[in-house]
């Protein structure tokens, strides 16, 4: 399928989009112009410790937001709430698009099933049965969350900015090779579209093999450390692949502010 771009879009989006911050920007483009660092149709993935940060960075990433309608965060795990919150703070544009599938989940499947286990414990009453009669609750089938996501990312148009925080709660629900099928999808969607997807996955929530698939689609690969040092703790961001640019491979140790969330401090160079 041919995408027909609009001229005015190319004009204003350009080749390039941002990271997310204007300091990790100048930092890959090794330049102090702020021209945005990662080519427009590439995938980004972001992995590693729980609490190095990731589910900020994923936030941060689509406040970048040049098309608010355009632009999605898919959360599995946070509320519309907490993640409204965090906008707010950081002063990031808060009309963008916002889905939680962990409440969804929680909503259309942990409910139904505390109800069925109640009525294990508890027997069937009469007007358990009719109330089951009523709403078809014997033959519902569980939602299909993961052909769900992949629908709505590929209806996003050209020049899309979406994340996935995270794929934790899709590896562990659906067989992960069908995860990674629908991965690849996506992935060839922004690619064609030339539009911005970040995916984040936790570093212990899959096997090895298909942490090696995973990397394998995504053209940018970012590892998020947390440790002590002394004590304070320690956060860095391990560029571990950049296609076709190695001169990016680098080790970024990064700190939270108030002011700019997600900034980094100080770059070494692997290559």
């Amino acid at each position: 399928m041919t995408i027909n771009f609009d001229s005015d879009d190319e004009d204003f989006y350009g080749d390039m989009g941002s990271i997310g911050s204007v300091k990790f920007d100048r930092i890959l483009t090794g330049t102090p112009h702020n021209t945005g660092s990662i080519p427009r149709g590439f995938t980004l993935l972001g992995y590693g410790n729980t609490g190095a940060g990731i589910d900020l960075f994923a936030k941060q990433f689509v406040s970048v937001a040049e098309d608010p309608e355009n632009t999605i965060l898919v959360s599995t795990s946070e509320t519309t709430s907490e993640i409204l919150s965090v906008y707010k703070k950081y002063d990031w544009p808060t009309e963008i698009r916002v889905r939680t599938m962990g409440e969804e989940y929680n909503r259309e499947v942990l409910t139904r099933e505390l109800e069925a286990s109640k009525y294990r414990i508890e027997g069937f009453s009469l007007s358990d049965i009719q109330k089951l009669a009523q709403t078809r609750f014997v033959d519902q089938k569980s939602h299909d969350f993961l052909t769900d996501l992949t629908t709505q990312v590929t209806s996003l148009g050209p020049y899309f900015r979406a994340a996935i925080d995270s794929l934790d709660f899709f590896y562990s629900r659906f067989d992960p090779s069908r995860v990674t099928s629908m991965l690849r999808i996506m992935q060839a969607h922004a690619q064609r579209n030339r539009g911005l997807l970040l995916l984040t996955v936790s570093g212990d929530a899959v096997e090895k093999s298909t942490e090696r698939e995973l990397m394998a689609i995504c053209d940018i690969v970012m590892e998020f450390e947390v440790g002590m040092r002394g004590s304070d703790f320690d956060t860095r961001m391990v560029i571990r692949r950049f296609r076709n640019s190695p001169e990016n491979l680098a080790f970024i140790t990064f700190r939270v502010t108030p002011e700019e969330a997600i900034t980094p401090e100080t770059v070494e160079r692997v290559a």
